[in-house]
């Protein structure tokens, strides 16, 4: 059984959960999986969906008419009331959205026993043999609960934006955390940083702790022919936001010794100022990209505010970066995201906060695309997984206090490379990714940890 309380796509942990009940199905397990996605009776791996009585005393659920499979996956949704907590927000659509951080106590309390109760009455029902549970808050305490009055224990799974934006900014949140991660029989984490930041803050259940890395759909995403080109395609795929670095790719493309094509895929808040950011570029104007940095979106950005100030941010700096064309794809979902990703020489993942993992860095590598990295956080891991398991040592992976500077070095290592060397190591990669990253080992890991504990799946 899972427990997770929003959608089935967009979001990492979204497709973290989708992918798992659906690998779990192939494997001949009946799953049942509690979530908010009312579009979930159209995904080809749910059997049947239905909504919970407005007590949550009770469910419904009808066949979708899925083809069969080994095993079956019901979804059903709790009767929570309209309210949907977040932690960063966005749009829902049928929903009433708020942070967590602004909900009231009785906005809260609501949510919480709405989802006990739909829980508890599912596991009294079912009687799992597993039960697994999303997010620092409130899955974990929420299944705490649900466990009291059913006596079932549960794993919990940690996901950073519940860290980053409840538990580290409400002491409610905190103890909420602690309640759950430590009632918890097992607790993953899906890098050695995510449960070290996690346990940094949240004390009581470091030693019940176990990495399991989130995966790639390795079946959808697959190498592709390439051919060699004159001027290099390099992508970026993530949010448009300033934390996740896109300006520090941007003024590396003036840095680097090769013309460079850089496709952007993505979407957020900040997708104009980078716009202009590149347009600034472009145009070899430095006074109006230094302008773009002093303001950021809502800070500066202090990186590239400080090398625009710089003696390297010269005339010849900005003639490289003018020649370099950018193209702004909008947002792709994971199908025609498949299609693009394999047609890139390398792929940039520049975040400037930490990650709790790099699933697009290892979707780049499924595609045999070698993804170039900051050496912090989760998503250092999986590049010097990649680059151990290659033998290369520090060609993708670059100092995150020089973020400028250690891309455009990173790239022209890359790109110097022979093209032939490039597709070996790209093969490579991709065995790596189907080895270790693919769905269907993290699902089995999971459910090894939800039936064993955190000792025997170690």
């Amino acid at each position: 059984m899972l427990w997770h309380g929003y959608l089935l796509a967009g979001s990492g942990s979204n497709i973290y959960t989708a992918n798992v009940a659906r690998a779990w199905r192939a494997r001949g397990h009946h799953v049942t999986l509690l979530c908010q996605d009312r579009a979930a009776g159209a995904r080809g791996w749910v059997d049947a969906d239905g909504d919970f009585a407005p007590d949550n005393s009770s469910w419904r659920a009808t066949d979708t008419g899925a083809p069969s499979a080994p095993g079956r996956c019901t979804v059903l949704r709790p009767a929570i009331g309209g309210l949907l907590p977040v932690y960063v927000y966005d749009r829902y659509e049928g929903f009433e959205v708020k942070r967590f951080v602004e909900l009231s106590e009785d906005e809260l309390g609501r949510y919480v026993e709405a989802n006990v109760d739909a829980l508890a009455t599912a596991i009294e029902r079912l009687r799992p043999h597993a039960i697994v549970v999303g997010h620092e808050v409130m899955g974990p305490y929420v299944a705490r609960v649900a466990a009291d009055r059913t006596g079932s224990p549960y794993v919990a799974k940690l996901h950073g934006s519940a860290l980053e934006y409840a538990v580290r900014v409400q002491d409610r949140y905190l103890e909420y955390a602690r309640l759950g991660l430590c009632g918890a029989k097992a607790v993953t984490g899906g890098s050695r940083y995510m449960i070290e930041a996690a346990s940094e803050v949240i004390p009581g259940w470091r030693d019940k702790a176990v990495v399991v890395n989130p995966g790639c759909d390795v079946e959808l995403f697959r190498p592709a022919r390439r051919r060699e080109r004159r001027v290099p395609r390099v992508g970026y795929v993530g949010k448009l936001i300033a934390a996740k670095g896109l300006h520090n790719l941007l003024a590396a493309t003036g840095l680097t010794s090769f013309p460079l094509s850089l496709e952007v895929v993505g979407y957020g808040g900040f997708e104009e100022g980078l716009r202009m950011l590149a347009g600034a570029l472009r145009r070899g104007d430095r006074a109006a990209a230094a302008s773009i940095a002093r303001a950021g979106e809502g800070a500066p950005l202090e990186h590239l505010a400080a090398f625009l100030g710089s003696a390297r941010a010269d005339e010849a700096y900005l003639r490289r970066a003018s020649a370099a064309v950018v193209t702004f794809h909008g947002r792709l979902e994971h199908g025609p995201l498949a299609r693009v990703l394999p047609g890139f020489d390398a792929l940039v993942v520049p975040s400037v906060v930490p990650e709790a993992f790099g699933m697009v860095a290892a979707e780049a590598a499924a595609c045999g695309v070698l993804p170039i990295v900051p050496r912090h956080s989760g998503i250092g891991e999986v590049g010097a997984a990649i680059e151990g398991a290659l033998r290369v040592d520090g060609l993708l992976t670059y100092d995150p206090a020089r973020p400028i500077e250690g891309i455009a070095q990173a790239l022209d290592r890359v790109l110097a490379l022979p093209f032939a060397r490039r597709r070996a190591l790209g093969r490579a990669a991709s065995e790596l990714a189907r080895a270790r990253w693919s769905w269907e080992r993290v699902a089995q890991r999971l459910l090894d940890v939800a039936l064993h504990g955190a000792a025997r799946a170690s």
